[in-house]
């Protein structure tokens, strides 16, 4: 197995430049002031690039910037048709530096560049052209007031200043997703991408540049949480914090806009079940519950990293899904041959290893849980596709988001027991049911405590048309457009 990214000999490389990554502020790229960050490549532990961080002068520019092109300057006068077209010309540019921005985010991110372009570079280029479309339609409604001489209409306006905070696994196309959703809707945005996996996304603002946005339309300053974020999150000057992250951050967020009643909007984590009946297509249940639970290593919120198996077929699935595992390919995120690369960072890799000795004292380690030790390997944060059975309900590897290519596998007797297995979480974001009983399906899916339930399968199309809440402590707020508009109700007296 060749490492292709030792060797600098890709042009691409220069993509990171000398210099760091400018903010983009106003309308234009500047220096950050407040200092420079570093970009790591998972795969090999190095520094690959840099990039600027903004300090407090140029953050209070942002959102005056941003405030002045949502009360009354130019960005505010644009039509819903205007506003569609700059997305629509956005995503022209997407796609012609498709390339670009898969290769800074398979190196910055460590992602396979292959299920880049198949998945997060795909997802970018629907989600401009849905919300390209929705910005010239927002649904209003009229009702009979019971009155023959008062008329009335709803309408929705955008909130105004919107903050979103971008996750550090898949920074380009939730971060287009949420971009586009806040403009569409009129608002300006100002994105926050996390201080891991930055690159695609700052290589992305650089692009915009060139589409003609107004000033203060759309920002990008990327930095620390605890500096940039906090500032920006705390402003009077922002109307809604958005965040897209784990339990944590959000609860912290929280606190910080209880005081001013500011509008906060999150999507976190999960520790998802997948529930595998007896009567299931055991072929088709392994591979797709090895796609749920592996896919970009396991770090995903809505992976299916809990899995439930019925007693009958524990042991037939489990070999199938073992199997599985084993053949996905571990390795250089740059070759078009690899499935799974590296996880991001060195305290996401430690907390990973700590989740797999627990199930090594609790459980049964069917696959995987041993480290590297290859030459493409062993200097990056690989992990590998790990399976963990007979874990009991109540395991830390069972209870907790490890996120990470680690899946628990349980076994159940019978409905009753997998719908009280699948329900006993804090979580409640996604879950699977895998049977051949339409009956069985249907009871189980309307039992689950969870925004997003699969059928025989895992993911799906239609995400960026079908916005999903999660339940409980994995969601809060709303989803996509709507969560970032506001209804105003108007009563008209015809005489």
């Amino acid at each position: 197995m060749a490492d292709s990214t030792n060797g600098r000999t890709d042009p691409r490389w220069s993509l990171f430049g000398t210099d760091p990554f400018p903010i983009l502020l106003g309308d234009g790229l500047v220096a950050g002031s407040g200092g420079v960050g570093e970009l790591v490549a998972p795969h090999n532990r190095q520094v690959v690039g840099r990039f600027s961080v903004p300090d407090a002068g140029q953050i209070e520019q942002a959102v005056t910037a941003a405030r002045a092109a949502v009360d009354g300057g130019a960005w505010s006068r644009l039509t819903g048709r205007d506003r569609g077209d700059l997305l629509r010309r956005l995503a022209e540019l997407v796609e012609k530096h498709a390339d670009e921005l898969a290769f800074l985010e398979a190196v910055d991110g460590g992602k396979a560049i292959s299920g880049v372009r198949s998945n997060d570079i795909a997802v970018s280029l629907e989600a401009l052209d849905y919300f390209a479309s929705r910005a010239s339609f927002r649904a209003g409604a009229a009702v009979d007031t019971g009155d023959p001489v008062v008329h009335h209409r709803s309408r929705w306006e955008p909130v105004g200043v919107v903050l979103e905070i971008l996750p550090w696994n898949g920074p380009l196309w939730t971060g287009v997703q949420r971009m586009a959703a806040i403009l569409a809707g009129g608002n300006a945005a100002i994105l926050k991408p996390a201080e891991l996996s930055s690159a695609s996304f700052l290589r992305l603002a650089q692009l915009i540049t060139q589409v003609g946005f107004p000033p203060g339309a759309v920002q990008v300053l990327p930095g620390p949480g605890r500096v940039v974020g906090e500032a920006l999150v705390t402003h009077p000057g922002v109307d809604l914090v958005s965040l897209t992250g784990g339990v944590q951050t959000g609860a912290h967020i929280l606190g910080l806009t209880a005081a001013s009643i500011k509008r906060t909007v999150l999507e976190l984590g999960g520790k998802n079940p997948n529930l595998v009946f007896a009567d299931a297509d055991l072929p088709s249940a392994a591979m797709w519950s090895a796609i749920g639970g592996f896919s970009n290593s396991g770090q995903i919120c809505a992976s299916g990293s809990r899995i439930l198996v019925q007693r009958p077929v524990y042991d037939e699935f489990l070999a199938a899904f073992v199997a599985h595992a084993e053949s996905f390919v571990v390795g250089d995120p740059l070759d078009p041959d690899t499935q799974l690369g590296p996880v991001n960072g060195a305290n996401q890799w430690d907390k990973i290893w700590e989740y797999v000795e627990i199930g090594r004292e609790q459980a049964t380690v069917l696959t995987g849980g041993v480290r590297y030790d290859d030459p493409v390997r062993r200097d990056g944060w690989y992990i590998p596709p790990t399976v963990l059975a007979d874990v009991a309900p109540n395991c830390p590897a069972a209870v907790d988001e490890i996120f990470g290519p680690v899946v628990t596998v349980t076994p159940f007797d019978d409905t009753a027991e997998a719908i009280r297995l699948a329900n006993d979480s804090r979580y409640g974001l996604t879950a699977g049911v895998f049977t051949s009983s339409l009956a069985t399906a249907g009871t189980v899916t309307d039992s689950l405590a969870a925004g997003q339930v699969f059928v025989n399968q895992w993911f799906g199309t239609g995400g960026v048309a079908i916005g999903s809440q999660g339940y409980k402590q994995s969601g809060l707020g709303g989803v996509g457009m709507e969560k970032y508009l506001q209804q105003k109700n108007v009563f008209t007296r015809l005489t």
